[in-house]
């Protein structure tokens, strides 16, 4: 008997590669965007534990945050500097360090890079002394009870947020406080300054409010983004408001 062996047709194996292409078109940016999510999520509750742990630390050591070295003057990052070298640095490995200005709020800004590549940067927007302007009557200090608790933390979870053209508030930067208004608490914890009543602390209200302020293009509500994915449980749900 003879054996028949039946091959393939030039148009079965074409047909075959289309039906390939098309499914890796549909599935691989899907899994892209699922990695990228990952990633992100898991520096951003990294960076939180290591900074909360940091912080918890620090209190214990010198007593609550309200009590802490203030600033002579606002947007201060050699003063920053020194009061994260004080409380904070003991407790966080950090791989390099400088103060540069910050291409979008044109300030310069104390900065800190961690093993994995991400990168903080502090700015404090009040101070413990007032600096009044003679023509305005404002303080340009903005001095508060909370100067502590206006160190704003800028978290990037690579160096290219830095720059003006690859950074996406909410995808490559997210923002951090020390002090949570709404319950005048002084601790490491996700933006919330938008945030000024214990209700008003709930998924709807903060997933709304970003919602608000993207579709006005103001960058506020964008700052609240890190609380949104801590309060989905460190998870970015389908309904984020920014596409990665």
């Amino acid at each position: 008997m003879k054996n028949h062996h039946t091959a393939f047709t030039l148009a079965e194996v074409l047909i075959t590669l289309a039906i390939i292409g098309i499914v890796a078109a549909l599935t691989i940016p899907a899994l892209i965007t699922k990695y990228k999510k990952t990633v992100t999520v898991n520096k951003l509750k990294k960076f939180y534990s290591v900074m909360s742990n940091a912080t918890n630390l620090a209190i214990a050591e010198y007593g609550p945050m309200e009590n802490w070295d203030g600033f002579s003057s606002a947007r201060n990052p050699e003063e920053v500097k020194n009061w994260f070298h004080k409380y904070l640095k003991p407790y966080v490995k950090i791989i390099d360090e400088s103060i540069e200005m910050d291409e979008i709020s044109e300030i310069p800004t104390y900065r800190a890079t961690f093993a994995d590549g991400s990168i903080m940067r502090l700015t404090n927007w009040a101070a413990n002394t007032p600096d009044i302007d003679e023509e305005t009557g404002k303080d340009n200090n903005h001095v508060v009870d909370n100067f502590n608790g206006l160190i704003h933390v800028y978290y990037y979870t690579d160096r290219k947020g830095l720059k003006k053209e690859y950074r996406k508030p909410c995808v490559n930067e997210f923002s951090f406080l020390f002090y949570n208004k709404f319950n005048k608490r002084y601790s490491f914890q996700p933006y919330t300054w938008q945030v000024t009543k214990p209700e008003d602390y709930n998924r709807e209200y903060i997933l709304n409010n970003i919602k608000r302020d993207l579709e006005s293009e103001s960058s506020s509500g964008s700052q609240v983004c890190s609380a949104l994915i801590m309060l989905d449980g460190w998870e970015i749900k389908d309904d984020y408001p920014v596409k990665f």
